[in-house]
């Protein structure tokens, strides 16, 4: 009885000794050995790189926000921006998530911003929520930009502010080959203080197409000729506020 005690024992220890050595075994293949696990971090600024060395994503306060930077390197400020900011293959901003919010003096100042960018150019695609002098607007907006790289733009503003005379021409030059130089809004879907609506703009920005329900519950459908006259409201008694 005694030895069948022992082997029982034994038995019991190995089973033990095994299934330790398999949750070590596993853990180890789940954290590879240069990663680390804490239960609250507080930081300023998280950067994740490439083993390029190109930023992929950045996560800052408002004090550690980074400048646009393209191909890795910074040619812009943009103010303050405190959130995420996205990087594609090359190192090149191209969009983010930023967010800020205050009252001031009895006014809010209030944005969420989610936005992607065209390549090597600005936001295309943007969805915001904005509170700010009496505006309430949420929605999704939708802009052409030119294929003109836009850190290429931005240096030639920034020489003509300083009185670059050819700078200033190129600039004119550029707005007369890309009309949509600055961005043209080609459509937006959300609701306007308490307005919802569906417009749709031509290429050069224009409205053309408002589709609204004001808050008084009332629907209107109108269409714009080019110089933002009125061609047609359905019902054409109805008035949206």
């Amino acid at each position: 009885m005694q030895q069948t005690h022992k082997i029982f024992n034994q038995t019991n220890l190995n089973l033990l000794l095994i299934t330790a050595l398999a949750a070590l075994t596993i853990k180890t293949q789940l954290l590879p050995s240069d990663s680390s696990t804490v239960r609250e971090l507080n930081v300023q600024r998280i950067n994740v790189m490439e083993p390029s060395g190109h930023p992929r994503l950045v996560i800052a306060n408002t004090s550690h926000a980074p400048k646009a930077i393209k191909d890795g390197k910074e040619f812009f400020d943009p103010g303050p921006r405190p959130g995420m900011i996205f990087y594609n293959d090359e190192g090149t901003e191209n969009g983010g998530f930023v967010f800020r919010g205050f009252e001031k003096d009895g006014k809010v100042e209030h944005g969420l911003h989610l936005s992607f960018d065209r390549y090597n150019q600005d936001q295309s695609l943007a969805l915001q929520h904005i509170e700010q002098d009496g505006m309430l607007i949420s929605g999704l907006n939708v802009v052409d930009r030119p294929q003109y790289p836009i850190d290429d733009y931005m240096q030639l503003m920034f020489a003509a502010e300083k009185g670059d005379a050819e700078a200033a021409a190129k600039i004119k030059e550029l707005e007369q080959l890309h009309p949509d130089i600055h961005g043209n809004r080609r459509a937006f879907y959300g609701t306007l203080n308490k307005k919802a609506m569906l417009q749709l703009n031509d290429p050069q920005g224009n409205k053309r197409i408002e589709m609204a329900v004001g808050k008084d519950g009332k629907p209107q459908l109108v269409f714009y000729a080019e110089d933002g006259s009125e061609l047609l409201r359905l019902p054409e008694a109805v008035q949206v506020n």
